[in-house]
């Protein structure tokens, strides 16, 4: 009998999850790893502190060399532009095919840019490349040179690239939001206000309800960004943060929406081919719609569920409440179960720290919290309990909530 040919595309969470899970199944099978990013696997949720200044390289890398040794992982530095499931081959860009037995499409997403009339070469901040080249443009043999950037673009991104600049010292930063408040989805119009007071006292400029129209750039002169409302802003640099875009090799007959449709098990409709991380979405029951994956953990979860498939382990993805946990702007933030919507609402904020808890139908539904983490985990193991006679003593940030869920979980997610 031969020995199993693995083939993941994309070294992000979900490839190196699904990797794990094939060595912890099958040791011998040979396994392939392809990336596009001359990079060993990386967390992108630390691009911005190492932006920032405030870590190192090796803080940013999420795996060591002896990694790929020790799992026997053959890495592949290349872009797959087609994948043939009749032949189970891939093409990469450079014309090397590849035979598989099993293979993860975990390509993750691109950063999407919006045509601007004047504004020749856009700069976007997704990738470890990206923060390379913001940073290249702001300073001069490690020093600051430049002192004007605008951002287009207030979701969770933008933010992360604002309060990184603002640690730089960059001194004039502007944000341009579409809408009237930064942070959708993650942050309510309540949350945005308390993030938008600690941004303003840092002198950073918020232009919502706006966007840039076109930018002019005279002979000699710094260019201009001229915004829909007539609001010009002269800049440096010019940073798109205005979202992504799952991206995947061309493959005749899959299956795909706003991303490449799995099932519970991570499986596209080819035979085995299996998908995880950005470049998914998935199926839920309870809203009869398909939705995109857009998290580190979802992209962990699906990585974990595919590769223990693809080495013969059938391993479904558990349904738990929503989490997510990064930076948003300059403060830790985390987006537990459904904090927004219609229910009992309870507040908790000082300027610096705010939590919000929502109860519904006595219930612990969702929380989200800002600048603190105390109690975390334990709020998040607590959804579904009920909480309604604590009143708003649930929103404080000492309320004892492992004496609810009857285990101590910490108060640290990392």
């Amino acid at each position: 009998m031969s020995v199993p040919r693995y083939v993941i595309i994309g070294n992000g969470v979900a490839g190196m999850t699904a990797a794990q899970e094939i060595r912890r199944a099958d040791p011998d099978g040979v396994l392939t790893l392809i990336g596009d990013e001359a990079e060993r696997y990386y967390y992108r949720a630390s691009l911005s502190e190492w932006l920032a200044g405030d870590n190192a390289d090796e803080a940013v890398y999420g795996r060591t060399p002896a990694f790929y040794a020790d799992l026997q992982i053959k890495k592949v530095n290349g872009l797959v532009t087609h994948v043939h499931p009749e032949r189970q081959t891939l093409t990469l860009q450079n014309g090397d095919t590849l035979p598989y037995d099993q293979l993860l499409i975990a390509t993750g997403a691109k950063a999407r840019i919006v045509p601007i009339k004047g504004l020749n070469h856009p700069n976007v901040y997704r990738t470890w490349q990206d923060a390379r080249e913001i940073k290249a443009q702001l300073t001069r043999e490690g020093e600051l040179h430049q002192g004007r950037a605008l951002i287009l673009g207030g979701g969770i991104l933008g933010l992360e690239l604002a309060g990184a600049l603002v640690k730089m010292g960059i001194q004039k930063i502007a944000l341009v939001q579409r809408s009237a408040f930064v942070g959708k989805p993650i942050l309510d119009q309540h949350a945005a206000k308390w993030l938008q007071r600690r941004m303003r006292a840092d002198d950073l400029d918020l232009l919502l309800n706006d966007t840039v129209t076109h930018v002019t750039t005279e002979a000699g002169e710094t260019p201009i960004a001229h915004c829909k409302s007539g609001t010009t802003w002269a800049f440096d640099l010019f940073v798109q943060t205005v979202g992504i875009l799952p991206r995947y090799p061309e493959i005749a007959g899959l299956k795909i929406g706003r991303g490449i449709q799995i099932d519970e098990h991570s499986r596209t409709n080819h035979p085995n081919i299996y998908a995880a991380g950005d470049c998914t979405e998935t199926h839920n029951p309870a809203t009869s719609r398909w939705q995109p994956t857009r998290t580190w953990l979802d992209g962990a979860r699906q990585g974990r569920v595919a590769g223990g498939g693809m080495a013969g382990r059938t391993v479904s993805m558990t349904t738990s409440p929503y989490f997510n946990a990064s930076i948003i702007y300059d403060v830790f933030y985390a987006y537990l179960g459904a904090p927004h919507g219609a229910g009992e609402i309870y507040l908790w904020q000082e300027p610096g720290a705010y939590r919000k808890v929502r109860v519904v139908d006595g219930k612990l539904t969702g929380a989200l919290l800002m600048g603190q983490r105390h109690g975390m985990m334990a709020l998040y193991k607590a959804i579904g309990q009920p909480v309604a006679q604590y009143g708003d003593e649930i929103a404080a940030p000492e309320f004892p909530w492992n004496d609810l869920t009857g285990k101590d979980w910490g108060y640290d997610f990392y």
